[in-house]
């Protein structure tokens, strides 16, 4: 049975609603809706007033739906839930965490990059996930019940945004939100690998998705993204995997730019304490297998009726690559791969490659170390 409304005027008979101020001579007046206008006069009143009651909650209701960008009610709908709630663990009572969960899913669907919508489903959350992550480094005692329910909140929370990203896989927000819900609760390894195979489907249907990429570094970290893996294996499973996106089309940036990131991550902290399985010498096998991966694309690509030159991603990785190795001969092949780009097949970027170009040779003369 839906709930009738209930006109504002009876529900706030006691109350004086407040007309926006424009001043005397307004240059550009809003014509306002009148229901809105309505909502917003009452609105000011309760605020005034400070009314964190059942009915300003109803009211926030109604202006929410009229402007769902509006964050001023927002923070005053918590404000009331906080009021309301009877819960002494928590900042918000369990069902009304629930209850606006629903609410701003409903707006959420007409408003999927809204972020006020996003902001307060987590401020509704957080509260209660983070008291969990607090229990869990201090190793007090927690009961597996509600262990598990937490759990599955936060699963819940994942499939409400995969129905988001299943109509716009790149909406920033949706994935934000998304590693937070990662990065608070600590998930079994089990939701690590589904994560892996969600994000596997998204680049599968999208492989420009630099968002999904994006997700996935952030997963093989473990949500640690300062955090270099330490795992030959691992590292050498990521690199793999992204070879073979990039041999499907060697003109997506994309997943160069992934192999790339992983291999300058396992250069800079190859050796390092706490990172003894990354070995130099495991680094610079890599680093030469990958540059063997591209020369040989370099070749199949050439036997096609694309021009090899012209795939400015596939070469520019090839000269982040021969910068690694920090030989003489490599350094100066990179040097002429920059020269060529930046002449002939990348122009609009001709400056950039100009001072790459530089910047190589400048070590090439000895101004420079290998980094």
């Amino acid at each position: 049975m839906v709930e009738e409304e209930v006109p504002l005027p009876i529900l706030f008979h006691d109350v004086t609603p407040i007309p926006q101020e424009d001043g005397p001579h307004p240059v550009c007046a809003i014509s306002y809706k009148e229901d809105f206008t309505e909502a917003m006069n009452y609105l000011r009143a309760v605020l005034r007033a400070n009314e964190l009651s059942a009915r300003a909650l109803k009211l926030t209701s109604i202006c929410l739906k009229l402007n769902p960008a509006n964050y001023t009610v927002w923070h005053f709908r918590r404000r009331c839930l906080q009021n309301l709630s009877s819960s002494s663990s928590t900042k918000f009572a369990p069902e009304s965490i629930q209850s606006d969960l629903e609410f701003s899913s409903k707006l959420g669907g007409s408003n999927p990059k809204n972020y006020q919508i996003w902001y307060h489903r987590r401020a509704l959350l957080e509260p209660t996930f983070e008291a969990e992550m607090i229990k869990q480094k201090e190793g007090g005692e927690k009961g597996k019940e509600d262990e598990d329910d937490i759990i599955q909140k936060a699963k819940e929370e994942l499939n409400y945004i995969n129905g988001v990203l299943e109509n716009d896989g790149k909406n920033y927000h949706a994935w934000s939100h998304r590693q937070w819900v990662l990065r608070t609760i600590c998930f079994p390894p089990s939701i690590y690998n589904s994560e892996l195979d969600y994000v596997h489907k998204l680049i599968l249907d999208d492989p420009r998705n630099n968002s999904a990429w994006n997700h996935r570094w952030f997963i093989t970290h473990k949500g640690c993204t300062r955090k270099p893996l330490s795992s030959l294996e691992d590292v050498q499973k990521e690199i793999t995997y992204a070879m073979q996106c990039a041999e499907v089309d060697p003109f997506n940036e994309s997943p160069w730019r992934y192999v790339i990131g992983f291999l300058e991550e396992c250069k800079k902290y190859s050796g390092s304490e706490g990172n003894d399985v990354m070995e130099a010498a495991d680094v610079k096998s890599l680093i030469n297998s990958c540059e063997q991966e591209i020369t040989k694309m370099r070749g199949n690509l050439g036997s096609t009726e694309y021009d090899v030159d012209s795939c400015v991603h596939l070469t520019s990785a090839k000269i982040d690559i021969l910068e690694m190795k920090g030989d003489d001969i490599s350094l100066e092949q990179a040097a002429n791969l920059a020269k060529d780009l930046g002449t002939e097949h990348d122009l609009i970027r001709k400056k950039y490659w100009k001072l790459r170009e530089k910047e190589i040779r400048s070590r090439l003369s000895g101004s420079k170390t290998d980094y």
